[in-house]
């Protein structure tokens, strides 16, 4: 969607082949602090957020995200 090959997120489930909703959930994941991001996959800490969890930590403010995750 960044290059601007596809404009909707309709369009890019279709070019991946997922439903709709599927990708639009996975799309907030982008907006995960990046701290957390790197401390999910590069550290040994345990955290109890599924990912599905993790999709609506995202909306939050970047400071309340690492409180909420580890």
């Amino acid at each position: 969607m960044d290059a601007g090959y596809l404009r909707t997120i309709q369009e890019l489930a279709e070019a991946v082949g997922l439903a709709e909703r599927h990708v639009s959930r996975q799309l907030r994941l982008a907006y995960l602090a990046p701290n957390v991001l790197k401390r999910l996959t590069c550290g040994r800490e345990a955290s109890a957020v599924s990912l599905y969890d993790l999709c609506f930590v995202a909306g939050e403010v970047w400071g309340e995200q690492v409180g909420r995750v580890l």
